[in-house]
């Protein structure tokens, strides 16, 4: 994997604005699909939300490290914080066909993110969490 930019951002809901710009630049380089730019694009969105919102416990700055990287046929989103451990893929998978009344709240993003990608990886190394999106690019 060829690594096409890391970016840095801080554990403020204001910061993930500047996912669309880093979005944009890495579909240019990687030569995403218009497809593959919206599926990283929602499925990055979703994930630094998550970690902004609830990884967290303790108060004060904290700062979430984005890499894009790219192989050829596929590109890779590594994000990694230092929040409290937390596996996504732990959760059981959502059924869809039970109605939105009758479903618990919470899950729907990471099944998002699933759908959206060919893999979905995560490792806790060193105190930090490493969530690894890779989608097929043809």
């Amino acid at each position: 994997m060829n690594l096409v930019a890391e970016c840095r951002l801080r554990n403020d809901p204001a910061e993930s604005r500047q996912i669309e710009a880093w979005i944009q630049s890495f579909a240019e380089t990687a030569h995403l699909t218009p497809a593959a730019r919206s599926a990283f694009d929602h499925s990055l969105v979703e994930w630094i939300t998550n970690v902004i919102s609830y990884a967290f416990v303790e108060p004060g700055e904290h700062w979430i490290i984005v890499r894009f990287l790219t192989a050829p046929g596929q590109a890779r989103i590594e994000v990694e914080d230092d929040g409290r451990e937390f596996n996504p893929l732990n959760l059981p998978p959502v059924d869809t066909s039970t109605p939105l009344e009758r479903r618990s709240i919470g899950g729907l993003g990471i099944h998002m993110v699933r759908q959206m990608m060919d893999s979905v990886e995560y490792r806790r190394t060193n105190g930090r969490n490493i969530l690894t999106m890779t989608r097929r690019v043809e």
